[in-house]
């Protein structure tokens, strides 16, 4: 995946409504390495293909679909959405899709995330306040004077099971600008320890693509992305953080911040 695709897929996301993280241009080019995308696309639409042979469900036109199912038989495909499956069977009633809830995408809503007000944030606005009253807290937008230090806290961190690729997060840092990227990072007294990114993915949404710390601290990693979330533009109406990637820690995580939908996500057999 090439940063020069990006005009033809956004213009064909846009053209659609199709608001995922998964077929969005920066997740595409992300993780585009890592997973072997290849990009096949045309005016009515595009379909990717991974280094395992099987294609994240194509966006575009009816005919488009309908002629890709077609000439996809007995193929694997997988970041459907239900209105995709349900199209896959009105064309091929031998499909079989399944849900996928490893990959499904945690939706939240960008006004309930940074004023954390009522009763279902009690427990994080407790976390917060214990985080800044029992630490020298300091958190900075990324910039050009100091994204340097985002490089620091991603060569310490360490990775657990669904924490995500080490290649995909530089990859995000070494494109912060051309990619038009934002992102926080926080400092304990004075050190660099954690940092996220993300960007705008259309339709009023952001896509946090990358959060990485290099201490366990409880709060830091509400602290990264609240002040992150916090200087968003007024444009900006909901927050995809991706899925859990089967991870319970990180279900558990992002469930006790309180999504307001999931994007359910289907994998099947054409």
């Amino acid at each position: 995946m090439r940063r020069e695709d990006r005009e033809t897929v956004e213009r064909i996301r846009q053209r659609f409504c199709h608001y995922t993280a998964s077929h969005s241009f920066l997740s595409l080019f992300i993780y585009g390495d890592v997973n072997g995308y290849e990009l096949f696309a045309c005016d009515d639409g595009f379909a990717v293909r991974d280094k395992n042979g099987e294609y994240l469900f194509p966006v575009g036109t009816d005919e488009y679909k309908e002629e890709f199912i077609k000439s996809h038989k007995n193929c694997r495909v997988y970041m459907a959405r239900q209105s995709d499956v349900e199209f896959a069977l009105s064309v091929s009633l031998g499909s079989v899709f399944e849900e996928d809830p490893d990959r499904s995408e945690y939706v939240y809503d960008k006004t309930e995330q940074t004023e954390l007000t009522g009763h279902k944030f009690q427990k994080v606005r407790a976390k917060l306040s214990r985080f800044y009253r029992e630490n020298n807290v300091k958190n900075a937008l990324i910039n050009a004077e100091n994204i340097n230090d985002a490089y620091k806290v991603l060569a310490g961190w360490s990775p657990k099971s669904g924490d995500g690729d080490i290649d995909g997060a530089k990859k995000a840092l070494d494109n912060f600008v051309p990619l038009g990227l934002s992102g926080n990072i926080t400092y304990l007294d004075g050190a660099p320890v954690g940092y996220c990114l993300g960007g705008d993915i259309g339709g009023g949404v952001y896509m946090l693509c990358s959060a990485k710390q290099t201490s366990d601290i409880q709060g830091l990693n509400l602290s990264t992305k609240h002040e992150l979330y916090k200087a968003l533009p007024d444009g900006i109406k909901l927050i995809n953080t991706e899925s859990d990637h089967g991870s319970p820690g990180i279900r558990m995580h992002k469930n006790d911040l309180r999504p307001v939908f999931l994007n359910k996500m289907y994998k099947g057999v054409l």
